[in-house]
Parts: structure tokens; sequence; C-alpha cells
């Protein structure tokens, strides 16, 4: 028996017992902090940054269909910008110019997004994997700018920042204030993304997916929305990186715009399901399980055998080929991600009155016909059918 039920032209999301989870699943997150250590703050935080960075590269290459492989320059964009701002003395910067910490945080996904606009009208000249051999371009020329400016980024030393959100009197740190700004971030992220794939740009965004030139014949300007969902993309990605900056203080060129961060992206989005809206929130849980999780596991296992003497590195090793093979074989065998999964096994669809199906289009992602349902508008807006959740 199915646990969840999608009604005709509905959205899956509309199921009050998947609401109801979703709320639950906040209010547990919200008391991580309160109930656990440090550490595990810490690593929860983390699972919450790869959603933020997931669901919104998600809109550029789930539903746009540009894949971009500099997401990491925006990140460490929207780090730094913070950092600058909150700590301006660390860069050389006066003292008047310092802001506070949350007003700093969207500073910093507005200058990340600022940037993208900027760039954007260049970067979607190209097409296809050239496009994305762009973007890659773009991180590396951005990390080696910020690495060779060192009285502004700190170089290889790094950027320490200077701040402390701690509630004098209250048992609250100043790593589970950012924490509970993280969380709300990340809501903010989902609800906004969700909002926009559901609307009429998000219906646009995936007939330009689906085919740039039959779009373009109908009234979609191409161009206005995948800026649209660069832009939005990279604002996220910027405010994610601006909460990690300030929950560790410390940020480095070579770590914070590093494309490890972009590859971890593609595996979170391609683990949950790419072009799927649910697919990025399940496929970063199961990314930091693996990531995180599996080191601990080895460790136990060779603490059991009394193992010596290189265990570290050896465990460090054999973790990170352990969790290659496994990410390997989930592409291979599951290459709808989580969320194709659990709508093959968990979902019915009251038009077919079973499990959904292998192959279905869902939540408007690729493979669902952008042409289907009236003509899109003269303003550029597609007018398609909400597609399934």
């Amino acid at each position: 028996m199915s646990l969840l039920e999608r009604h005709p032209e509905g959205s899956l999301l509309a199921d009050r017992r998947l609401q109801a989870a979703a709320v639950v699943a906040v209010l547990a997150l919200a008391a991580v902090p309160l109930a656990t250590t440090e550490a595990l703050t810490g690593l929860v935080l983390t699972g919450l940054v790869f959603v933020m960075l997931g669901v919104s590269w998600n809109l550029l290459a789930g539903y746009a269909g540009q894949i971009s492989l500099g997401h990491a320059a925006f990140f460490g964009m929207g780090a730094f910008v913070a950092a600058w701002l909150t700590t301006p003395s660390g860069a050389g910067f006066p003292e008047s110019l310092q802001l506070p910490v949350l007003v700093a945080v969207l500073v910093g996904g507005l200058a990340s997004a600022l940037v993208a606009l900027v760039l954007g009208g260049i970067i979607f000249r190209l097409r296809g994997h050239y496009f994305a051999i762009g973007t890659l371009a773009l991180a590396a020329v951005i990390e080696l700018v910020m690495l060779d400016q060192r009285s502004l980024t700190g170089g290889s030393t790094g950027y320490y920042i200077d701040s402390d959100l701690g509630l004098p009197g209250v048992p609250v740190s100043h790593g589970d204030v950012v924490f509970y700004l993280t969380l709300a971030a990340t809501v903010a992220t989902v609800g906004v993304t969700y909002s926009i794939v559901r609307g009429p740009g998000g219906l646009a965004m995936q007939a330009v997916h689906d085919d740039e030139d039959a779009a373009s014949s109908l009234g979609v300007n191409p161009l206005k929305y995948k800026v649209y969902a660069f832009v939005v993309s990279s604002f996220f990605a910027g405010l994610a990186g601006a909460l990690y900056g300030h929950y560790t203080l410390y940020i480095n060129p070579e770590s914070t715009l590093a494309v490890t961060w972009t590859i971890d992206t593609l595996v979170v989005v391609i683990l949950g399901g790419m072009g799927t809206f649910v697919g990025p929130l399940l496929g970063a849980a199961l990314f930091v399980l693996l990531d995180k999780g599996l080191p601990v596991a080895l460790r136990t296992v060779a603490d059991l055998f009394a193992l010596e003497g290189g265990t570290s590195a050896l465990v460090d090793s054999l973790s990170t080929t352990v969790e290659g093979v496994l990410i390997i074989l989930f592409i291979i065998f599951v290459p709808q991600g989580l969320y194709g999964l659990a709508n093959d096994y968990l979902v019915t669809d009251l038009t077919r009155g079973g499990p959904g199906e292998p192959g279905t289009p869902t939540e408007g992602g690729p493979g669902s016909d952008p042409t289907a349902g009236p003509e899109a508008t003269a303003d550029g807006d597609a007018s398609v059918p909400p597609r399934e959740e």
C-alpha cells in the first residue's frame, strides 16, 4: 500500500501527511543544538548547507537545463563578502563598513547574485558542455584571483572572522545562533525555489530545458529565464557560503572556493534525483551519511579488531573508496535517484490508481513536454499546465 497520494494536476507536496512530516522534520532540526553535541550540530549544519547548494544548483541545471560547474565560486564569493563586512579590518577596510552578521550574510548572497547577473549575458553565449567548461574556467579564475589577493583574502593563510552571536546569560552559543539562521535560510531556499518552480517562470525554465529553440518559437525568451535561474541559484549559493563561513569563523580561498564544493553538490542532486524538487533534500541526507558517517563506522570496526599503526590513514582512504563505489552503484542501478525510488514504491497516482511508474515526468523535470497545453503568452511566460510534483 502506498504511503502518499498525488491528485490529478496537483502537487505531491499538497499531501497533508507529507506536510506534517516536513513540519516535524524542521522542529526536529531546531532541537539539534539543544539536544546533541557541538560536533553533531556541525554535521547537521553541513547537511543544511548542502541542501541549499543542491536546491539552488538543481534550479539551474535540473529545471533550466544549464549544467554549471562553477557553483563553488558563488559559494566562496558570498563567504568572503560577508566576512569583509563583519570583519573589515582583516582586509584593511575601515571599521565603519562593519555590518551586523545577518545583514552581511544577505549582502554576501546579493553580491554573488550581482556577479551572476553581470556575467550571465556573457557566459550564456555558450551552450551545452561549452557552458559547463566555461563556468568551470570562471570558477578557477576567481579562485586564483582571490588566492593572489593576500591583502583581501589572506591568501593560503586564510581569513579569520571575528564574530560572536552568543546571547549573554542564555546557554546559546555563536554556533547555535548561526545554526538557526542556516535552518531558516534553508527553509527560505526551499520555499522560494518551490514557488519559482510551480510558477510561470519555472514552467518557462522547463521549456528551455527540453528544447530551447521550440520554447523560443512559442514566445519564451531563453536568455531571460537562463539568467533568472542563474541569478537566483547564485544568490542562495552565496547565502550558504556566508552562513558556513560565519559558523566556522575561518575561510580560505583554496578550500572555500574549491571545485570539490561543486562536485559534492552534483553528487547530492544526482543521488536525490535531478530535475525533481524533493530530490536534493533526500540526496543531501544520503551524501552526508556516506561522507561523514562511513568513516566513523569504519573506525569503529577498526577499534573492535584493535587495529593499530596507520589506521587513521587507512580508514580515510578506504572510506573514500567505499563511498565512491557506493555512489557509482547507486547512479547505475537507481538512475532516477531517491525521489524516483520513492515515487515508484511509495506514491499512488490517483489518475492511474497505482504506484508511480518509472519514467513518468514528475515535477516538470526532464522528459516532460514543454509544448503541451496552451501556447506561451506574449510576455514570454509559458502557460503550460502545472506538472506533477
